[in-house]
């Protein structure tokens, strides 16, 4: 199973809760897209994609809400390229259980299986096209080789402003060609696609301050949990108002 995240600068303490949670129930190759060599965790490999020339300055939606970093998830194809498809997951994602029935999802002829996003109002291309979360997303990169799939979508995130960039194109461009297909709430669980009583992953989408782990937010147990459990690090123990030490 290969696992990859993708993190900027100011994201990369909080990724211990995210990992950490995932080794608790998965054994995975775990991949970091960041802006350094090093990130601080063991036992991760990090890509350095700070020098990447996909998305120019002048890019459409280089500096837009979510910045060039996010859309470098795109990009697996040619950065990962001895894989043949691995699994998303956000930042902001606290894994509760096996991720293995989504790593032998049955991808044939698909680009990636994500959540539907049924309760979310977000529909920037209509009522009848279905839109999915890829926070937790599987992604078929022997597929979209084949297809040679991404050139073209990254070239239309260069010519068109989109709020939510690579999700954007990946819905717009997927949705025409019936190359998604839907995974189960119970792996993506956010206020936008629902949730179960066994969730196996919990997605804190749409919570600005995630990380300081509110008790009004949904589910907000697992993050704490996941939090005391794996250590952050001091200057994140002091935003929660806990010890340094």
């Amino acid at each position: 199973m290969i696992v990859v995240y993708s993190a900027t600068r100011n994201l990369y303490k909080y990724l211990t809760a995210a990992i950490g949670s995932l080794r608790d129930h998965n054994d995975a190759r775990v991949i970091v897209l960041a802006e350094d060599d090093e990130i601080g965790i063991d036992d991760v490999e990090v890509i350095n994609v700070s020098g990447q020339t996909y998305y120019p300055p002048n890019s459409a939606n280089y500096n837009g809400l979510f910045t060039w970093m996010s859309m470098m998830r795109l990009c697996y194809v040619d950065l990962i390229p001895d894989a043949d498809r691995v699994i998303q997951l956000d930042v902001d994602t606290i894994v509760c259980d096996s991720l293995a029935e989504l790593w032998d999802m049955d991808l044939t002829g698909k680009w990636f299986a994500a959540c539907h996003e049924y309760q979310g109002t977000y529909r920037p291309f209509g009522e009848h096209m279905k839109y999915y979360n890829v926070g937790v997303m599987v992604v078929n990169l022997k597929q979209l080789r084949e297809d040679n799939a991404v050139p073209e979508m990254i070239d239309y995130l260069n010519n068109h402003k989109l709020w939510c960039t690579e999700q954007d194109v990946l819905n717009l461009f997927a949705g025409e060609r019936g190359k998604a297909v839907e995974i189960p709430i119970r792996f993506n669980e956010t206020k936008f696609t629902g949730f179960t009583e066994n969730p196996a992953v919990v997605h804190y989408a749409g919570y600005k301050r995630w990380y300081e782990c509110s008790a009004a937010m949904f589910r907000w147990e697992y993050l704490d949990d996941a939090i005391r459990r794996h250590q952050l690090t001091p200057s994140v123990k002091k935003m929660r108002g806990e010890s340094g030490g």
